[in-house]
């Protein structure tokens, strides 16, 4: 049997079923994380769920035609394994970055949010009157 079809008769249903659980577990979680973050404007928080979803299966498909389209002819069964490891293995870490760096920005965004002076806070101009 040739090798690389077995890889990419492997890779394809690994990669599609990452993608679709992480994918899912971020929108699920992340959507009641950010109505806590963003006063329960919910209208808000889904849109931004909703293109985060998007953009975590893009990434996944981008990631999944780039691999294929460099994939190196497999001549063993060590190195198939090998290779299978190397590419999930560097999808998940990028996926956690991507995660992290989303949950930063996400904060940042909220403290400057929240920063702000609001019309119950004051924070117009003070007058005295006499």
């Amino acid at each position: 049997m040739n090798l690389n079809l077995l890889s990419y008769a492997l890779f394809f249903p690994m990669m599609v079923g990452i993608a679709v659980y992480v994918a899912q577990v971020c929108h699920r979680n992340g959507r009641l994380w950010m109505l806590r973050i963003f006063d329960n404007e919910a209208p808000f928080v889904d849109a931004v769920n909703n293109i985060l979803l998007v953009g975590c299966y893009v990434v996944n498909a981008g990631y999944i035609a780039l691999v294929v389209s460099r994939w190196e002819p497999v001549t063993s069964l060590q190195q198939m394994l090998d290779v299978l490891s190397q590419r999930i293995a560097l999808i998940l870490f990028s996926l956690a970055g991507l995660h992290y760096q989303n949950i930063a920005v996400l904060l940042i965004w909220s403290k400057v949010k929240h920063r702000q002076p609001t019309k119950h806070q004051g924070g117009g101009i003070a007058t005295h009157t006499p």
